[in-house]
């Protein structure tokens, strides 16, 4: 009997100690600042679609695929510059060295340390294989 408590002992600060290892990694995690792509300048693509009447419409929607940025380096990483801020939206505007904007939406705590002029350096996740 006491080796059965033991051994229940055990498991439970053992599921104790990883369930506080595993916390302590996911507030690492949330600790990194991270971005939505809102729109690639340059980049978009087109829709033939049909309106109520049954005309042609012509759509062409902003691209967010992050394979449409331009001036990336081989571990995905891009130098840009800050060039207008939304602070209502959450929102800035980027120029990358290859010359192309980016909007990105970030968290609001992320633009209060950011300044138009400003250069920073954000990395581009590579497509799992």
């Amino acid at each position: 009997m006491a080796h059965q408590s033991f051994r229940a002992l055990f498991v439970m600060v053992g599921g104790i100690g990883l369930a506080l290892t595993l916390i302590g990694m996911r507030g690492q995690v949330a600790a990194q600042p991270s971005a939505t792509i809102v729109s690639i300048e340059g980049a978009t693509t087109t829709y033939q679609s049909r309106d109520r009447g049954g005309k042609v419409v012509t759509v062409h929607v902003p691209s967010q695929s992050s394979a449409d940025i331009r001036g990336q380096d081989a571990q995905g990483n891009v130098e840009a510059t800050v060039t207008a801020i939304d602070a209502t939206k959450h929102q800035m505007h980027v120029q990358t060295r290859a010359g192309q904007t980016i909007v990105l939406a970030v968290a609001p705590a992320l633009l209060t340390g950011m300044r138009v002029g400003e250069t920073f350096t954000f990395t581009v996740p590579t497509a799992p294989r």
